[in-house]
């Protein structure tokens, strides 16, 4: 892309309400905006924000030695490079992305989604849905994206991508023949403006529940940023185009969403309503149907259900819609079958919260043989909410056998992580018969209930999904859960299945 005047980037800043002060100056800006001053190359501009560790404001002479051309900052500082002064660094920073990548989602639909539990698998079945309804869609999940109909995986451990690789990737499915995006839209992704500069054309809600209150601090707060989401839908260039209305999907039968319905309902966006009665059995919409789905559980419906709830809204062509779900194999590390010759199941589950657990634990239930068991390898994150720990021991109360293995221990000793579940889970009357061992080695512990396992079992391995790394005291291990398993069952002679 040629080279931008700064002052253009200013009167931009100024027409979103952030500029404080600006240089004035005529300086072309040659690269896209940074917030990490180890990527700023000559032309660039270094935005520097406030992180939970560094402030970006002690990296500014860095960024300026890296070439940069000018800094924007909210908060006053001496810089020998033309400077900035925003109300919100971080509102600034996305600002500045979309203005460079010449606002990518002014000619998508974008749609973001959110919730607690479900966002990366409604996201993955969303994209399918539109696509197979006539609109190719691009998609941006914590696990995988799709550009131009190429699906990659995501990098790891990510959330919603910071604002300029995000408008990046925008961009690029734009040009890539995209018409439609979709946005897994996470609380940190709100609450840290990673989606600030994108107006939506629509929003999921999935559910709603305590969690990330290491981070929100309390749950109001992560309410409000959740509730950020209905505040974006205000529609693009494109949704105005094509005359498609503003629509908020909330999940009808839970009432913590609620609130975000009446919140949409009160900004004159219209509410759609989806659930799902059994695994087979769905609102869409406001109309009852019948879904049969590569992926089992009645989770997956409810996912499947907020997808094609916004097809319907939209008017598009359904059937088609429905059929393309229906063959969805779903995103890598979500109810993901490891298929082999063994005599039980084994699934991978990125499920780490209590209520996600419980409804893994639920479909994994469901799998077993009459007299089958369901033997449970789960864990907890350190340096993360400690209230999911109490929420994991309580939710492995529904399996038979129970091994707490390290999922992210990060900088926290695994043997108290591990000790506060094992609490929980006994305190919570856990089923007759049952046991819980801890075993911090995970792969140990796949391969003892691997091992463990007897025809008609189902072998649950929840927490890590699709990740491949487990963080522990500031390293970043290689992981691959579903090649762990696979390699415990080749270790025990069975063959994968083909």
């Amino acid at each position: 892309m040629a080279g931008r005047l700064l002052r253009d980037l200013e009167a931009r800043l100024a027409d979103a309400q952030l500029l404080l002060a600006g240089s004035a100056t005529t300086v072309e800006i040659q690269s896209a905006p940074a917030h990490d001053s180890r990527r700023v190359v000559r032309g660039g501009v270094f935005v520097a924000i406030p992180g939970r560790s560094q402030d970006g404001l002690a990296f500014i002479d860095d960024a300026v030695q890296r070439g940069a051309a000018a800094v924007i900052t909210d908060r006053p500082v001496a810089a020998s490079v033309p400077h900035i002064l925003v109300r919100d660094a971080r509102a600034a920073l996305a600002a500045a992305a979309a203005w460079w990548e010449g606002d990518p989602a002014e000619e998508l639909l974008a749609i973001g989604v959110t919730g607690t539990d479900g966002k990366t698998t409604t996201s993955t079945f969303l994209s399918t849905a539109l696509t197979a309804a006539g609109l190719r869609t691009g998609l941006i999940s914590t696990a995988i994206s799709r550009i131009g109909g190429v699906q990659r995986a995501a990098a790891a451990h990510q959330t919603t991508p910071e604002a300029p690789a995000l408008q990046r990737a925008l961009r690029e499915m734009v040009d890539a023949g995209d018409e439609a995006a979709v946005v897994e839209s996470t609380s940190h992704g709100l609450q840290l403006e990673r989606v600030g500069a994108i107006n939506f054309a629509s929003a999921i809600y999935t559910t709603f529940s305590p969690d990330h209150l290491d981070f929100h601090a309390t749950l109001d707060e992560y309410r409000a940023a959740k509730a950020k989401l209905v505040a974006r839908t205000v529609g693009s260039a494109a949704s105005r185009a094509r005359q498609l209305p503003r629509v908020v999907v909330v999940h009808a039968s839970d009432p913590a969403v609620q609130p975000f319905a009446e919140a949409a309902a009160a900004a004159g966006l219209q509410v759609a309503r989806f659930d799902a009665y059994s695994e087979h059995e769905v609102l869409i919409n406001g109309v009852k149907a019948e879904l049969h789905l590569a992926m089992p559980g009645r989770i997956n419906a409810a996912n499947a259900a907020a997808a094609l709830t916004l097809v319907a809204a939209w008017g598009l062509p359904l059937p088609a819609a429905i059929a393309a779900v229906e063959a969805e194999v779903g995103p890598p590390g979500r109810s993901q079958l490891i298929g082999g010759t063994q005599p039980f199941r084994v699934i991978v589950d990125f499920a780490h919260t209590g209520p996600s657990l419980t409804a893994s634990v639920a479909v994994a239930r469901e799998l077993c043989s009459p007299e089958g068991r369901l033997l449970l390898v789960t864990g907890a994150a350190g340096e993360r909410d400690p209230g999911r720990r109490a929420a994991v021991g309580q939710a492995a109360t529904g399996a038979d056998l129970v091994w707490i293995a390290d999922e992210d221990p990060r900088g926290e000793d695994p043997d108290r992580i591990a000790e506060a579940i094992r609490a929980a889970f006994l305190a919570a009357a856990p089923r007759a018969g049952s046991s819980l061992e801890i075993l911090h080695d995970r792969a140990a512990a796949i391969r003892a209930a691997v091992s463990a396992a007897q025809p008609g079992d189902v072998v649950l391995l929840a927490g890590k999904g699709h990740e491949r790394t487990i963080e522990r005291r500031g390293v970043d291990e290689d992981w691959d859960e579903a090649a762990t398993a696979r390699s415990a069952l080749s270790s025990l002679g069975y063959s994968p299945k083909l």
